[in-house]
């Protein structure tokens, strides 16, 4: 996509629409916080926050006033800011004045704020549960009083599904002053109580969202290339239509009513290969910055081992040896351990030596783990692992923003999803890629809904904000700038090891057959301290025991949990429980079997969910490991089996991906099992790019609407 030419064409266009969409505005007496018509919720921590531009105003003259009693405000550079006396309080209607003389002629400018303060009604409570599973939403919509301002000026109606005890206040904090509260009390902008109908008066920057909508239509339009509109239930894609430009350019110019869930068609503007699924090889080879020692890409350059991307330096932060006192090459080992003999019961071992992860009997492969891993990588001259030259080259840096919490409905520390690094393994004897990935997953903590928003505008500005590719210097550096913050050593102090990785898992058929998946999460070394963690073998989360679906005498265990959670299923919101019917069920590996999927018979439908026992049973199935890669989600006519990221991909090119990521075309993936279900389509990639432009143009509106992805794939 040639960014700056359809730039060019939206701007001019949507300026002769859209009048001022493109005239840039200047700050020279601006008054940030708060905001002309913002309700105040919390007078602790309010703040007076001013802007002046110095070179046209006295910053001597600058005086504030909160309801006629003088605010002193501190600062330099031209913002400055103030905070309540303690004898201050704040009136239910308030109003601030802001004054500064100009330069050019002494005379004085003013600038008014009204404003109004309210507490949160007496028993609201916050919910940390939503944050992590947020009220399902049946219908969403905006009713707008105003499109013109930015605060109070629009009334969210919420429907949610059946089933659903909600109570009759749900509070949400946009940030640390803004708390909208969704309502079926009958007061206030809520007009009849007990209804079902949730009401709440919320703030909605329209601006944002029509100028963005505006530049998908105009983008969707005039680029051939582009897909069109697109319609997703879940990960699965509905519908593809052309956008219809005038009739949707009309609805924009004053809208009554937005409609947030169901989600409407949208066209995917940004490039998921620059803000998404980064594998172009001027960013994933880049010498300063990864590693690589094949040289697998033919430049004549391995890179850098300490480079912020490569696995070395990734694996070193995790072990933050400095806080903790655990060696990188022992962390290291700690984790190929995982595929090593075990005889330690104590320890998740057995007596065979195989592992046993929740009950489940995970097999050793030591003799496939040293022939394949341990004996061809390079080694030091004491005879330990040369982390300097670890057999691992990068494949892509993945944003996972669509992972996001509900953040807002709860008051604990969430998510803005998750950022991956996926790494192909290298056979050290060939100097060859093999069919082994390790993909490090990491959480990236937020607080509030701003913090959410502003992360994901650095991966859309990641994308506008640079030339095409070869990645520049100036996008190299904005990428490390987003990933340092996450990855760094000590970047979640409350975290084992201060580290923010979420868990690190595996995909390999190198060490033994058959193809298997594990989950490395960072636990307490055995026999160290207590601050001393490593990658140790986890549950794979999402995923059963095997045996549920291929063995017949398990099959009603896995039917009974399947129809006793249909609507969580429905919603794609289910979690697998360690346990279930007082047995271990998550498996403790994902491994593949025939047509890899999960199903039992006796599956029942959802109709009042609109989920029929096909659609049940593949929303349960292609959120488990062995199912998103296996039958669910692989096209076994096309892509390698059982990889969305192709590890053996030629190292000359971008790695190659599944057709569930580039989308399936015309030509979707069958149904695996005996229910005979539809064939479906996907495209992965576009609808994680519709769902961040659609979190960029909603804001916190939109993200306490729109339920977060459940799956980890």
């Amino acid at each position: 996509m040639f960014k700056g030419y359809l730039a060019t064409v939206f701007c001019a266009s949507a300026c002769v629409f859209l009048l001022s969409a493109c005239v840039p505005v200047s700050k020279k007496l601006v008054v940030v916080s708060p905001e002309q018509g913002q309700l105040i919720r919390d007078a602790s921590i309010f703040q007076v926050e001013v802007e002046i531009d110095e070179a046209m105003f006295d910053p001597n003259s600058l005086q504030a006033e909160l309801n006629g009693v003088f605010v002193p405000l501190s600062g330099k550079d031209g913002s400055y800011v103030s905070s309540l006396a303690k004898a201050q309080s704040l009136n239910t209607s308030n109003q601030l004045i802001v004054t500064a003389n100009r330069l050019a002629d002494g005379v004085q400018s003013l600038h008014s704020v009204e404003f109004s303060w309210a507490p949160l009604p007496e028993g609201t409570e916050f919910s940390d549960e939503f944050a992590k599973n947020p009220p399902p939403i049946e219908t969403a919509e905006l009713e707008m009083l105003q499109s013109f301002g930015k605060r109070q000026n629009a009334l969210l109606h919420v429907t949610f599904k059946e089933g659903f005890d909600a109570p009759a206040n749900i509070p949400y904090r946009a940030d640390a002053q803004s708390v909208f509260i969704l309502s079926d009390s009958g007061e206030g902008d809520d007009s009849i109580a007990n209804d079902g109908h949730y009401t709440a008066r919320v703030d909605f920057d329209y601006e944002n969202y029509r100028n963005r909508k505006t530049r998908e239509v105009f983008t969707a339009s005039i680029d051939t290339a582009n897909p069109g509109e697109l319609t997703f239930s879940g990960r699965e894609l509905k519908a593809k239509k052309v956008p219809t430009l005038g009739p949707t350019l009309v609805s924009l110019a004053a809208p009554t009513t937005i409609a947030l869930a169901p989600p409407v068609a949208a066209a995917p503007v940004v490039d998921s290969e620059r803000a998404l699924m980064i594998r172009d090889l001027s960013v994933i080879a880049d010498p300063s910055r990864t590693f690589d020692p094949c040289d697998t890409d033919a430049d004549g350059l391995m890179g850098n081992p300490n480079g912020a991307w490569s696995f070395k330096t990734l694996m070193a932060n995790m072990a933050n040896t400095l806080a903790t006192g655990v060696p990188l090459d022992l962390f290291v080992q700690q984790w190929l351990m995982g595929w090593a003999q075990n005889f330690d019961p104590l320890h998740e071992g057995s007596a065979s030596g195989d592992w046993i992860i929740n009950d489940d009997v995970v097999p050793q492969r030591e003799a496939g783990l040293i022939a394949s891993i341990i004996n061809p990588w390079p080694k030091t001259s004491a005879g330990t692992l040369d982390m300097d030259k670890a057999p691992f080259r990068l494949l892509a840096i993945v944003n996972r923003v669509d992972l996001r919490d509900a953040v807002g409905y709860g008051s604990s520390t969430s998510t803005a999803g998750e950022l991956r690094f996926v790494f192909g393994l290298l056979d050290m004897n060939s100097c060859t890629p093999d069919r082994m990935t390790a993909i490090f997953e990491y959480t990236v903590h937020a607080n509030t809904c701003t913090e959410v928003l502003n992360y994901a505008q650095e991966w859309e500005d990641l994308d506008l904000l640079h030339p095409p590719f070869p990645a520049t210097p100036g996008y190299l550096a904005h990428l490390q700038s987003i990933t340092d913050p996450v990855t760094n050593a000590g970047a979640a102090p409350l975290e084992p090891n201060g580290s923010s990785i979420g868990q690190l898992r595996t995909s390999e058929v190198v060490m033994s057959f058959p193809w298997e998946m594990r989950e490395f999460t960072l636990q307490p070394i055995p026999f160290g301290t207590p601050i001393q963690n490593v990658l140790r073998m986890d549950t794979t989360k999402q995923t059963p025991d095997r045996e549920f679906t291929v063995n017949a005498a398990l099959q009603p265990i896995l039917e009974n949990f399947i129809n006793s959670n249909l609507g969580d299923i429905c919603d794609s919101k289910h979690t697998v429980p360690d346990t279930f019917s007082g047995m271990p069920f998550m498996a403790g590996r994902a491994d593949f079997f025939p047509d890899s999927h999960f199903w039992a018979p006796g599956i029942a439908s959802f109709p009042s969910g609109g989920c029929t026992d096909d659609d049940i049973r593949f929303n349960f199935s292609v959120n488990t490991c062995s199912g998103c890669h296996g039958g669910d989600a692989i096209d076994p006519g096309f892509d390698p089996p059982f990889y969305h990221v192709d590890p053996t991909s030629p190292g000359t090119s971008p790695v190659r991906l599944s057709r569930f990521l580039t989308g399936t075309g015309t030509s979707p993936i069958p149904d695996p099992s005996p229910i005979g279900g539809i064939d479906r389509d996907f495209a992965d990639l576009d609808r994680r790019a519709v769902d961040l432009q659609d979190l960029l143009a909603t804001g916190c509106v939109g993200l306490a609407v729109a339920s977060p992805m459940l799956t980890t794939h």
